[in-house]
């Protein structure tokens, strides 16, 4: 499918406001996994992309870092809350112990509440459409710093494992990086049409 703007759902114009947060970057590459795919590299191609697709539509993105740099928890969390935006999404890729290559699979977290649980859920129902072949391992409850600390509903995607035989093999792709980074963004905008 092309993956095409005008396609995403519509919601009003310069009315919403959007926090895109990629987990880890500079000289924390998060994980690392097969053929050395860094997850620091993978999510933020990804995060770039979400707020590309954000914006065609009119919500006003901020970005907790939009290139490789050390950013620690705290910091991502008070630029969130001083925004007062609608939404807060850290994108993240897994790992498992031990690097085991038969774990894969694709999870969205949330902490609390209604509104939390539902942006997770847009969310997930989106990136698992287009991740054909990586096991649904759910919408999950966790204690996350960045999705614990923040004031705005906020969810914590996992886009696959990079030490995942079936993951890592997509997430090397750029049309891959694309389609979930669409999915996403899909997410985000269906949740905040039916937020009004």
């Amino acid at each position: 499918t092309r993956l095409d703007p005008k396609t995403l759902p519509t919601v009003p114009r310069g009315i919403y406001k959007v926090v895109i947060d990629p987990g880890h970057g500079g000289p924390d590459p998060g994980a690392v996994g097969i053929g050395g795919l860094r997850e620091t590299d993978v999510v933020l191609d990804i995060s770039l992309q979400v707020s590309k697709f954000l914006s065609t539509k009119g919500v006003k993105v901020l970005m907790t870092r939009n290139k490789e740099i050390d950013l620690d928890l705290p910091p991502r969390v008070v630029r969130a809350n001083r925004s007062r935006a609608d939404a807060f999404i850290s994108i993240h890729a897994n790992a498992s112990r031990g690097n085991r290559r038969d774990v894969n699979g694709l999870e969205t977290y949330y902490y609390t509440g209604y509104k939390g649980h539902n942006l997770a859920k847009k969310i997930h129902q989106e990136i698992i459409k287009v991740a054909y072949g990586s096991p649904d391992r759910g919408v999950r409850r966790s204690r996350f710093f960045v999705i614990r600390r923040t004031d705005m509903p906020a969810a914590l995607v996992e886009v696959g494992f990079v030490t995942g035989r079936i993951d890592s093999r997509k997430l090397k792709q750029a049309n891959h990086r694309q389609k979930l980074a669409f999915a996403i963004s899909k997410g985000i905008l269906n949740y905040l049409k039916e937020a009004g």
